[in-house]
């Protein structure tokens, strides 16, 4: 399904959480032609796609805004695209939400059948998680050296 560019920066701005107003004043459109671009009632120009797309807030969309593809290699999303960013978790949020991934998904396991734990041992999958951050760990710090974290766009 394609979309017109009006409905493109439309994404764009419900991303940001701005209204039209603030967005057009930050991007320098006329407020009443930008809502005639979101409206569908008027075509976007390319002066109009140019100060969204040079806007440094807006450059990571700008390949999607003109041609509907992205290219996360080189910094480029859709407005919904989960993107790459530095610091959106620390070392103690990262291994907290890890463990607590890990051990629902082992329960999960174990509800499948796929595996059980020995009924002569009690099991803690919160620590069966810890165990597996523990060697799963230097994996994904060799992955990610010199990447950063991922969150939403």
């Amino acid at each position: 399904m394609s979309i017109n560019v009006g409905e493109k920066i439309k994404l764009i701005r419900a991303t940001t959480g701005l209204n039209q107003i603030k967005f057009a004043e930050l991007v320098d459109i006329n407020i009443s032609s930008y809502k005639k671009y979101e409206s569908g009632h008027m075509e976007v120009g390319a002066p109009a796609i140019l100060a969204i797309a040079n806007h440094p807030d807006f450059k990571k969309y700008a390949l999607w805004l003109v041609t509907g593809e992205t290219n996360p290699s080189a910094g480029q999303y859709a407005p919904s695209d989960r993107v790459i960013t530095s610091g959106s978790l620390t070392d103690e949020e990262f291994e907290e939400q890890f463990v607590d991934v890990a051990a629902k998904s082992l329960l999960m396991f174990c509800h499948l059948d796929w595996f059980r734990p020995n009924p002569d041992k009690s099991v803690d999958f919160d620590d069966c998680g810890k165990l597996l951050l523990k060697d799963l760990k230097p994996v994904i710090a060799a992955k990610y050296s010199n990447k950063t974290d991922i969150k939403s766009a």
